[in-house]
């Protein structure tokens, strides 16, 4: 028994061992591939600086080189800008000239038609007169001259119908006063001639109305046609119309 336990100690003791060796080679392998990964990692670093360092080595010289263009095309654009500015200043004076001779033929053309122009002036004021202007400037006095006396005639009448009309206006209120009484006259009645007669002649009879027509006729023209001049006062005949004097003819074109 105690022979078989000790040789299975022995077992475990040399299966521990074996067990640890192969940790220690696994161990071994490790810290290998670390050495060799550290070593890779500082080669990758290394390569890593010197690809930075080109990096910005070109990253300066493409900067450089954008900066030379740059100025060049600056430089390019000022020479353009100087030539166009240029360009422009000519074409401005060429243009200002042109406009100036332009302006100065206009003055001279304005000059010679003004002249032209007072001369036609002169010359359609001093024209002789054509037949067609003489006769109708003598058509057109003839009707100034013939609508003068028209309404110096149509003045005359004026006159004549005012004092007329005053005269006639004297007589009325002679015959029948200032304020006649007015009355009303119905014609369906007709009386008799025997006293129309009669009413007549005692009219005529009547010493007021010999003495009324006396003073009408010593103060007035007799009225032609008037009721007022006859024996018998006949209200239904009118007084008789005036007649306007007949008016000159009319000049016809």
């Amino acid at each position: 028994m105690r022979q078989n336990r000790a040789a299975s100690c022995v077992s475990v003791e040399l299966r521990r061992k074996e067990q640890l060796g192969r940790r220690k080679n696994h161990i071994a392998q490790l810290d290998h591939q670390i050495h060799t990964l550290n070593e890779n990692i500082s080669t990758l670093t290394k390569e890593l600086e010197l690809k930075g360092k080109e990096v910005l080595k070109i990253r300066s010289e493409a900067n450089q080189q954008i900066r030379a263009h740059e100025q060049e095309l600056t430089k390019r654009h000022e020479r353009e800008l100087a030539e166009l500015s240029a360009v422009h200043s000519r074409e401005t004076q060429n243009m200002l000239s042109d406009f100036n001779k332009a302006q100065e033929l206009l003055k001279d053309k304005i000059s010679a038609l003004q002249i032209l122009l007072e001369g036609t002036e002169d010359k359609f004021r001093n024209r002789e007169s054509r037949p067609e202007d003489l006769q109708l400037i003598a058509e057109l006095k003839d009707m100034v001259s013939e609508r003068e006396t028209l309404v110096k005639k149509l003045v005359d009448d004026k006159k004549f119908y005012q004092l007329e009309l005053v005269n006639r206006e004297t007589n009325f209120n002679k015959v029948f006063t200032a304020s006649p009484n007015v009355g009303v006259i119905n014609p369906l009645i007709k009386q008799k001639r025997k006293n129309e007669k009669t009413a007549a002649s005692r009219l005529s009879s009547s010493p007021n109305v010999r003495a009324l027509e006396g003073a009408g006729m010593g103060m007035g023209l007799p009225i032609p046609n008037s009721p007022l001049h006859h024996l018998e006062l006949n209200s239904n005949k009118p007084l008789a119309p005036l007649t306007p004097p007949t008016e000159p003819k009319k000049f016809m074109r």
